[in-house]
């Protein structure tokens, strides 16, 4: 007999609120095996797509590009591939950005101002001579 879950369980199994589940549901990226008495109940690989979905919302991918990662036509595609590529990349330009911040930081903290507003590193502008 396969193994059911209740939502609160798949939240526990998968460390995703009830309330995410349930939207994620709404959504359609994920559905209930049935419901008994009016209660969601869910196959034991939900656990796993509610863990996936999350994965891919922390790696900033929109719920409509999970629901095209998800989706069963574009599993092992080239599709599936150019997602994951396209997000790399973005996820690249992020990175790099933040560490141009990051070192920005750095070097007003080095800087001779004693205000935010009149730091040459943060304005981008030349300092006072």
């Amino acid at each position: 007999m396969p193994v059911v879950l209740l939502i609160g369980e798949v939240a526990v199994r998968s460390g995703v609120a009830s309330s995410a589940i349930r939207y994620y549901e709404e959504l359609g990226l994920i559905a209930p095996a049935r419901r008994e008495s009016g209660r969601r109940v869910f196959g034991e690989s939900a656990a796993n797509r509610v863990r996936a979905i999350a994965a891919a919302r922390d790696a900033g991918f929109s719920l409509d590009e999970i629901r095209s990662l998800l989706d069963s036509q574009t599993e092992g595609t080239d599709a599936w591939r150019a997602l994951v590529e396209a997000k790399i990349g973005e996820l690249q330009g992020r990175i790099a950005r933040l560490q141009s911040i990051e070192a920005a930081l750095h070097d007003s903290l080095s800087c001779a101002c004693q205000a935010w507003d009149k730091c040459p590193t943060v304005m981008g502008a030349p300092g006072p001579a």
